[in-house]
């Protein structure tokens, strides 16, 4: 009986810590990201209102608007392929420790950062700011690390 207890306790307590480990707004930053993918597979939307709609830019120029529609036309091209229904929109918190180990976050808030993976492959990395994608660019820093770049 002893043993019985001990092991509902054990369970009871890993479900608590799993569930505590979930972003506060995950769900509402899911329904987010999941309207971007869904706009985004549109070819009917035009990537520069996209880009307007849901990025954050803060330092705005020619290049790098030019930058990122270039790079959301690539991930639209990326999306042609995908069953969206598929995607996996996975929190930095549940992501297995060996594939975020080489992503420095530099002081960003991981609560915020969110993989989609299509078939258990990555396909896109996304950092929410004040409710907006604040960068869906991870570059390599080095030393074989990554990082989130800020518009």
């Amino acid at each position: 009986m002893k043993v019985l207890i001990s092991f509902l306790l054990l369970i009871l307590s890993t479900s608590l810590r799993a569930q505590e480990s979930i972003p506060k707004d995950y769900n509402k930053d899911i329904r987010y990201i999941q309207s971007f993918i869904r706009d985004l597979a549109n070819e009917n939307k035009a990537v520069d209102i996209i880009l307007s709609q849901y990025l954050i830019v803060e330092n705005p120029s020619d290049e790098i608007y030019d930058y990122l529609e270039v790079s959301l036309e690539e991930v639209r091209i990326n999306l042609m392929t995908k069953n969206l229904e598929e995607i996996d929109y996975i929190p930095y918190s549940k992501m297995p420790k060996k594939e975020i180990r080489d992503i420095d976050p530099e002081g960003l808030d991981t609560d915020n950062m969110y993989f989609l993976h299509y078939r258990k492959r990555q396909m896109l990395a996304v950092y929410l700011e004040n409710g907006k994608i604040g960068s869906f660019t991870l570059v390599s820093k080095g030393n074989n690390l990554a990082h989130f770049v800020l518009y």
